[in-house]
């Protein structure tokens, strides 16, 4: 038994090399992807900008100044850089990876890991290369969808800003909006009707009979969408995609060999104190 246990020791180890190794060919994978995502994700904020402007609200950007026109230019144009760099910066290193101290967090394939184990609850967990990589995937693919919401967001800030878009749509109306919308019309465009009503000072008066519905057409960076339009992109999806489907394989054989370990130490100690009944 103590042979078996060694055997499966060495073969628990030898799965560690590999998914550590097969986290550097992540992490070239993923740069790769978040460099041509940022030069894609530049291009379409300002492509955006582009169409609510000249084909969504012709009349108010016409309506700006000279100068107005030019700033609100000068500052889609950083913010389309600013992005650019923000999605390069989601990249770090494996070995950084901690788990986040929220519970819903905690990436699924992970839960799935440690189902069925004891609970450890030390201040600063020692992380598995299994459990870093699986950890390490999630918080990378979480920060782009929230780089994409921040920046969707800050470019529909500034239309408003310029008078472009119409300054009284919170936020939050704009985000319910998107996570309704699955058909803009138009490439990271957000196209919906949204009701708008004017209301008396007087906390008790009634509400108005009558809602008008306001047309909006504000920016709503997809990473769906600039994956499906982009081949590059895509491309580049496509190899982590591949990459994800050979971790899984891994983590189902070290899931199973982890399984066998805890069996064989389990039998050993049974017997190490195990005493016959001579009755």
């Amino acid at each position: 038994m103590a042979g078996s246990t060694d055997q499966i020791s060495q073969r628990l180890a030898a799965l560690d090399q590999q998914i550590e190794t097969m986290g550097d060919t992540f992490t070239e994978t993923y740069r790769g992807y978040l460099k041509q995502l940022g030069q894609t994700v530049r291009q379409q904020i300002i492509l955006s900008c582009y169409r609510i402007c000249t084909e969504n609200y012709p009349k108010r950007f016409l309506a700006l100044s000279l100068s107005q026109r030019q700033k609100l230019q000068e500052d889609l144009q950083s913010l389309a850089r600013q992005t650019e760099i923000d999605l390069s910066d989601v990249l770090y290193p494996i070995e950084q990876t901690k788990i986040d101290p929220e519970p819903e967090d905690l990436p699924d394939e992970l839960e799935a890991l440690l189902a069925g184990t004891e609970p450890e609850l030390p201040d600063e967990p020692t992380l598995t290369p299994l459990e870093a990589l699986t950890i390490w995937q999630e918080q990378i693919e979480r920060s782009i969808f929230k780089t994409l919401k921040s920046a969707s967001s800050n470019a529909n800030r500034l239309l408003q800003e310029a008078e472009i878009l119409p300054k009284r749509i919170p936020q939050a109306v704009l985000d319910a909006a998107a996570k309704e919308s699955s058909d803009s019309g138009a490439s990271n465009l957000l196209n919906v009707l949204v009701s708008a009503s004017e209301r008396s000072s007087d906390s008790e008066s009634p509400p108005p009979a009558l809602t008008a519905l306001m047309h909006i057409v504000a920016v709503n960076l997809r990473l769906s969408e600039i994956e499906f339009n982009d081949p590059a992109v895509s491309t580049w999806r496509g190899k982590l995609r591949e990459l994800k489907q050979q971790f899984q394989t891994l983590a189902r054989d070290y899931q199973k060999k982890r399984r066998e370990q805890s069996i064989a130490e389990a039998q050993l100690a049974w017997k190490s104190t195990w005493t016959k009944d001579e009755a």
